[in-house]
């Protein structure tokens, strides 16, 4: 089993992922695997807002787009943490794209996990959940005060 740690937090990557270099300024981790084929994303963003509020302007967006069809939202309990998660679906033209996200905020940090692949599969419920679970916060990455954040240097 391989560890993915940013200084700020870790988790498990998948066996046969590879990560690939992206120049997102909140992602921290953007994995593929070509074999599924499959892709995660793992990012953290800096939030004043709960999961509540995050959760409504999600689904704005969401209802605003016709071309994506929400799933399944709602909230979930994980390793005792409270997580929003969002199943959505799509069509890029030639696939029915499925896309599984789940949200946690922790000290205004917004922490997104993003499965997505090409076809609806319950079998990996069990994969997303291990590598949620696997989440390990050593610091908050940003600090959050007077309206607008910083990376944390701690």
């Amino acid at each position: 089993m391989t560890m993915f740690t940013n200084g700020y937090s870790s988790l498990q990557i998948p066996e046969d992922f590879e990560p690939i270099a992206t120049k997102e300024e909140f992602n921290d981790l953007y994995l593929v695997n070509t074999k599924i084929p499959m892709s995660i994303k793992f990012s953290t963003t800096p939030t004043l807002g709960g999961l509540p509020e995050i959760m409504d302007g999600i689904e704005q967006n969401l209802k605003s787009n016709d071309k994506i069809n929400v799933v399944n939202s709602d909230f979930i309990t994980i390793n005792d943490q409270i997580y929003y998660m969002i199943v959505s679906s799509f069509s890029d033209g030639e696939n029915q794209i499925r896309r599984n996200e789940f949200l946690y905020v922790e000290d205004n940090n917004l922490y997104i996990f993003e499965f997505t692949y090409p076809y609806a599969d319950r079998e990996l419920d069990d994969f997303y959940l291990n590598i949620i679970r696997s989440l390990k916060i050593s610091v908050p990455k940003y600090v959050v005060e007077d309206g607008s954040y910083r990376l944390n240097e701690q």
